[in-house]
C-alpha cells in the first residue's frame, strides 16, 4: 500500500495542521518520514502539548520560546537533519509545550523549511474527540488539514472509552451518551463547523484520515467515506489498517 504522502496534494509550501483523535502524533511523524526520505526538509511541531519524541520519530530536537531563536537553532538543524521537531519549552513528565500560533508559519517562511507538520489538537489517547471551546489552535495559513479518527469508533456506544469530551460529541448531534455512534452520526460530527472541522481556514484542502481500518469495517468505512464527502468541504478519505501504509476510500 502506498504512503500517505502519495495520496494528499499538497501545495508547494505546505503547512499542514492534524486534529481530531486516534493517531495524530504517529500520523505526523510518518508522514514527516516519509517527506523526509524524499528529500524534504520538515518541520514537526504541536500549537498544543506533545510527548518528548523518540529517536526514530525525528533527528533533532529545537526548543526556544523566541521565534529568532527557534530559526537560527532551526536554520543550524539543516546541516545534519532533515526531520527536525520544534517546540516552546519542556514542561516535565516527558512533555513539551507548543509553539505560539504565528510561529509554524514563520517557520515555513524564514526557518528553511520545505514543510511544516502542526499537531494542533489533544485527544488523550481516544478513538474519537468533538473539541472544546478553545480548540483547536489551527495556524490560520494552514493550507492542507488532516482530521484524524480511528473506525474502531464506528458502532460502538459513545462514551468515554472510546470518546474524548462524549458530552460535547452528544450535544453537537442531538444524541445522548450511550447511543450508537453510526456512520451517518459520524460523519455529521466530522462535517460539524464546531466538530471536525472547527477552526480550519477556508482555503485548506481537507482530508480525513480514518486508522485502524479492519478487514471487518470496510463496509460501514465505505459509508462514512462516502457520506463525508458528500457534504462539502473534505477532500478526500484515506484509510490505514497499519502505520504507514494507507489507501483511498471513495471518490
Amino acid at each position: 500500500m502506498p504512503p500517505l504522502s502519495s495520496l494528499i496534494r499538497l501545495p508547494a509550501k505546505p503547512l499542514l495542521s492534524i486534529v481530531g483523535a486516534g493517531g495524530k502524533t504517529t500520523t505526523m511523524y510518518t508522514l514527516a518520514a516519509e517527506l523526509a526520505a524524499q528529500g524534504k526538509r520538515v518541520i514537526t511541531t504541536t500549537t498544543t502539548n506533545i510527548y518528548i519524541p523518540r529517536s526514530d520519530e525525528t533527528d533533532t530536537l529545537v526548543v526556544a520560546a523566541e521565534t529568532s531563536t527557534l530559526r537560527e537553532m532551526v536554520n543550524a538543524a539543516w546541516g545534519r537533519h532533515r526531520r527536525v521537531t520544534v517546540a516552546g519549552k519542556v514542561i516535565g513528565s516527558g512533555k513539551l509545550s507548543g509553539v505560539q500560533l504565528d510561529q509554524p508559519y514563520a517557520l515555513l517562511q524564514k526557518g528553511g523549511a520545505d514543510v511544516v507538520i502542526v499537531e494542533a489538537d489533544g485527544a488523550r489517547h481516544s478513538m474519537i474527540k468533538a473539541p472544546a471551546e478553545y480548540e483547536p489552535v489551527v495556524p490560520a495559513q494552514t493550507n492542507v488539514a488532516l482530521i484524524v479518527m480511528s473506525a474502531e469508533a464506528i458502532n460502538q456506544p459513545l462514551s468515554v472509552e472510546i470518546a474524548h469530551r462524549p458530552e460535547r460529541i452528544a450535544a453537537l448531534l442531538g444524541i445522548n451518551q450511550g447511543d450508537i455512534l453510526t456512520p451517518v452520526l459520524i460523519a455529521r460530527l466530522m462535517a460539524h463547523e464546531l466538530g471536525g472541522l472547527k477552526n480550519i481556514p477556508i482555503q485548506a484542502a481537507i482530508y480525513l484520515l480514518l486508522t485502524g481500518v479492519t478487514v471487518s469495517k470496510l463496509a460501514v468505512v465505505a459509508d462514512l467515506a462516502s457520506l463525508v464527502q458528500g457534504m462539502g468541504r473534505v477532500t478526500g478519505v484515506c484509510c490505514s489498517a497499519r502505520v504507514g501504509e494507507w489507501f483511498v476510500q471513495g471518490l
